[in-house]
């Protein structure tokens, strides 16, 4: 991606996110705990935390457990207990002999304290809780479960961040994995490790990223980089594509990143 086509990004990204602040807590309070898929956006999965009314990315099923993980609080055996088990065939309409517990708890995840910090999430329709057992348990429940919004809609609502920091990852191994690690340094405003990541010839306009770009505009950017597609591959050299659409003017926006191996045997992302 060129510089000048990075700068027309960026600007578009700014002006989309610092429009209608005022509908932001309106649209989140409506939505509290429910998880909602971007169906514009390559299913984009994001959780409504009920404690700050804010939109939370889960980002790839191997990262969403995590993620929800990191937003839950703990619940005794006892507790959780008042809450019914949901199944997938659970049917979507309130149950009408749901306990007082059960309905000021709604749409929160809960860990298991007294056993092994087992996730579960209430969900606000049928308000049941689900397992998070697994990453593919997780992946199933945002599928069954989710709601799904358009850009503009989920563009109302604020973006959330975890107060604990990503730790750094080990040299990925491969042009998808790098891709990936690169996309949650970006979630995580972690320009240094964002910058081991790509060329040194790069590090300017990382710089220009994370200093004009807000933190909605940072994760925007971050699902391009880990939505994009393997389109070629050499023994030196991957190729990932992707197309940014800008609803404001209802246009495409076509970006290859260049993923290139190192002479020490490393990945770099050459261009940006």
């Amino acid at each position: 991606m060129s510089k000048k086509t990075i700068k027309i990004i960026v600007l578009g990204l700014l002006i989309l996110f610092c429009a209608q602040p005022g509908l932001a807590a309106s649209l989140g309070a409506r939505l509290t705990g429910r998880i909602l898929l971007q169906v514009q956006s390559k299913g984009q999965a994001w959780y409504v935390d009920p404690a700050d009314q804010k939109r939370y990315s889960l980002g790839r099923p191997s990262e969403a457990l995590a993620l929800m993980r990191g937003l839950g609080i703990g619940i005794t055996n006892a507790n959780l207990a008042k809450i019914p088990v949901g199944a997938a065939n659970s049917p979507v309409a309130p149950d009408p002999l749901a306990n007082n517990f059960t309905k000021q708890n709604l749409g929160k995840i809960f860990l298991q304290i007294e056993n092994h910090g087992e996730a579960w999430y209430i969900n606000p329709i049928d308000q049941k809780r689900y397992f998070l057992g697994s990453p593919n348990d997780a992946f199933i429940i945002m599928k069954s479960l989710s709601l799904g919004i358009t850009d503009e809609n989920l563009n109302q609502i604020t973006v959330g961040w975890l107060a604990t920091a990503v730790q750094p990852a080990s040299q990925p191994v491969n042009g998808s994995s790098i891709m990936e690690q690169a996309a949650a340094g970006i979630r995580n405003n972690d320009a240094a490790e964002v910058k081991t990541l790509f060329s040194p010839n790069q590090e300017k306009l990382i710089d220009y990223i994370f200093t004009y770009l807000n933190a909605d505009g940072r994760l925007t950017l971050a699902n391009i980089l880990s939505g994009s597609s393997l389109t070629s591959s050499t023994a030196d050299q991957k190729v990932y594509s992707n197309e940014v659409y800008f609803s404001l003017g209802s246009y495409k926006v076509p970006v290859k990143f260049y993923v290139k191996k190192q002479p020490d045997g490393s990945w770099l992302i050459a261009n940006l």
